[in-house]
């Protein structure tokens, strides 16, 4: 028999176990509430807070989701607006000529006639998809455009190129995590997510890709 301090222990730990999860559980269903309103409104509540407890709860909240039979992809696609909504000040103090663009090669041709070099994929402009039209437009505002096979590549251009900000297109997992990595490495970016995935023809949004990376930067608003 255990002692009376022990049993009082287990006790309070037991407690103590049960209000973690009863507050786990509570703030887990209020996020994944915000998450609904900002699905549908595009509204943020309490930004910073809201994709902190994504990040720390994301398994619960998707759980959730699948309980009450929704959609858990908009816990990715509303973590990626956030992102996009907390680092829109600094993205947009950095001039064009400092700012990266990475397209996935999934968005090109099944005919692209284009190779791979150790900085990606050198887009020719032969018109069989979209990315030639979009490289002419961003370079002409100043912007470095990389079309990228994988992660390994973006790792590599951004530890040679140091950008002052980025914007990433890819399906909302590949945006994830390439906005966590600029975070680590304390870098601005903006995720535009593909309209369909897959590894190859793959389409995009491309009115919400050009808005995106045509905001005029604040210091030239300013001189302006």
């Amino acid at each position: 028999m255990l002692p009376e301090y022990l049993n009082q222990l287990f006790y309070l730990i037991g407690q103590a176990v049960v209000f973690l999860a009863a507050a786990v559980l509570l703030i887990s269903v209020l996020i994944a509430l915000l998450i609904l309103y900002s699905f549908k409104t595009g509204n943020f509540f309490a930004a910073r807070y809201m994709l902190l407890g994504i990040m720390l709860l994301e398994d619960v909240i998707k759980s959730l989701f699948w309980v009450a039979r929704a959609d858990d992809s908009m816990v990715d696609d509303v973590g990626v607006r956030l992102r996009n909504y907390i680092n829109t000040k600094k993205f947009l103090e950095t001039p064009y000529e400092k700012r990266f663009i990475f397209m996935p090669q999934c968005l090109r041709s099944v005919q692209c006639p284009a190779k791979l070099t150790p900085e990606g994929i050198m887009c020719i402009d032969c018109g069989r998809c979209g990315i030639g039209e979009a490289k002419k437009y961003a370079e002409s505002l100043g912007y470095r455009f990389y079309v990228v096979p994988g992660s390994s590549f973006i790792k590599r251009i951004i530890k040679k190129g140091r950008p002052g900000a980025i914007v990433g297109v890819g399906c909302s997992m590949e945006i994830k995590e390439g906005l966590d990595l600029c975070h680590s490495h304390g870098i601005p970016a903006r995720g535009v997510p593909l309209s369909t995935s897959g590894c190859v023809a793959t389409s995009i949004d491309w009115e919400a890709f050009y808005e995106a990376i045509a905001e005029v930067p604040s210091t030239e608003k300013q001189g302006a």
